[in-house]
């Protein structure tokens, strides 16, 4: 949708573009990082480094642009000002807006992931996971306040044509149809990353499962192709999901809005049990998997209050989270992701039943095994650094 109106922008269109022009570009994306994923396994690692980088230039680059060529509104408007139009109380407005918050960070477990393509999992996995949230929570920071000081007319910006405020926003501030198509285009190729790397993780996350016997037609999907060396099958499994999954924008706007706020509440509800499990059970579990030089230890105290603001967080957000945004609800208007989720929670209680209730957990040994060809694998590994294939220490 955001490529879609940036189109709309240089094209100097007056109205948005069509449902089925946003899906065809939406397939040219997918299709575009489906290939890198089969064929250019090779440029996966230094593309997902130059992502980091570009995103980080980016917002400095769009920040800089904005605020010298823009117009600025008031410190009293960014920081006093609080517009409610829903209906409902100023603090409960306030929580439902966490939703479009909590969708930019869910996602930071992709790392683990890919943890068995990584020489040193147990130092680099949490540290990934720890600089996502930090470089992500403050460069959204940053841009949120710059953004903030540039919007000087919220109803034009809210009623443009190009159904992308943002984008609306970018035009405004720079008066310019080819500045605000730059700035659109840096963003853009945002996404593209974030659609190669997501592709990236969900192909390694099925072929995991298949490995272990947890998926279903895990012996067909427990492949990897001899000369690409990556799972194709999944990568083509996901791709098809997406393609799928991506129709439903051609469908009712309630129920595409409605999948996609179920995906951080699923998430997050993913993040929370394992969480929960662990603080009932107690943390004394993780002892046997730890020793005095296990990285990323919180101790009891600090390692109890991160879990249990955690399961509180999740408990909170998964309720709030399906009320509708606006009290003046009617059936177009109305938040559907409490059916989606009963529809998601009624599917994998019926594969419990059917099969998931004789999952044994993965083999490690064939885990280690597979760790253990990666991590000798020529360029795996950094320069100088001991890598330490069977230090499988938990950091908790």
């Amino acid at each position: 949708m955001f490529i879609a109106a940036a189109i709309v922008v240089a094209s100097g269109r007056s109205t948005p573009v069509d449902s089925w022009t946003t899906y065809l570009v939406f397939l040219a994306i997918i299709t575009f990082s489906t290939i890198v994923n089969i064929w250019g396994n090779s440029i996966l690692g230094p593309w997902s480094n130059f992502a980091l980088y570009w995103s980080i230039l980016s917002v400095v680059i769009i920040s800089i642009i904005l605020l010298s060529m823009s117009e600025k509104t008031s410190a009293e408007f960014v920081f006093t000002t609080f517009n409610n139009e829903t209906g409902w109380s100023d603090g409960m407005a306030w929580l439902l807006g966490l939703l479009q918050s909590a969708l930019s960070l869910i996602g930071f477990d992709a790392v683990l992931h890919m943890t068995e393509e990584m020489p040193n999992p147990h130092l680099d996995a949490p540290l990934a996971i720890v600089y996502a949230i930090g470089v992500g929570g403050s460069t959204g920071l940053i841009f949120i306040l710059v953004i903030l000081f540039c919007l000087t007319d919220v109803d034009k910006v809210v009623s443009s044509p190009t159904g992308q405020p943002l984008i609306a926003l970018f035009d405004q501030a720079t008066n310019s149809r080819a500045a605000s198509t730059i700035i659109s285009c840096m963003l853009g190729l945002c996404f593209i990353h974030g659609t190669n790397g997501s592709i990236t993780t969900t192909s390694r996350l099925i072929y995991s499962m298949a490995r272990d016997n947890g998926f279903f037609f895990s012996r067909y999907f427990n492949h990897i192709n001899p000369k690409l060396e990556v799972p194709v099958r999944t990568i083509i499994f996901t791709y098809i999901f997406n393609v799928l999954f991506g129709a439903l924008y051609l469908g009712p706007t309630v129920a595409f809005n409605a999948f996609i706020a179920s995906c951080t509440i699923l998430l997050n509800i993913s993040y929370a049990f394992p969480i929960f499990v662990l603080v009932i059970r107690g943390r004394g579990i993780l002892a046997p998997h730890q020793h005095p030089h296990t990285p990323w230890k919180l101790g009891n105290f600090w390692g109890y209050l991160v879990n249990w603001t955690a399961c509180l967080y999740v408990s909170v957000t998964s309720v709030l989270f399906c009320f509708p945004p606006s009290l003046h609800v009617t059936g177009n208007t109305m938040n559907y992701v409490s059916v989606v989720i009963a529809i998601c929670c009624l599917a994998i209680a019926i594969y419990w039943i059917a099969r998931g209730k004789t999952f044994e957990g993965p083999n490690l040994e064939t885990i280690m095994a597979q760790r253990e060809e990666v991590a000798h694998a020529p360029g795996h590994g950094r320069r100088g650094e001991k890598e330490d294939i069977h230090d499988h220490s938990v950091s908790a």
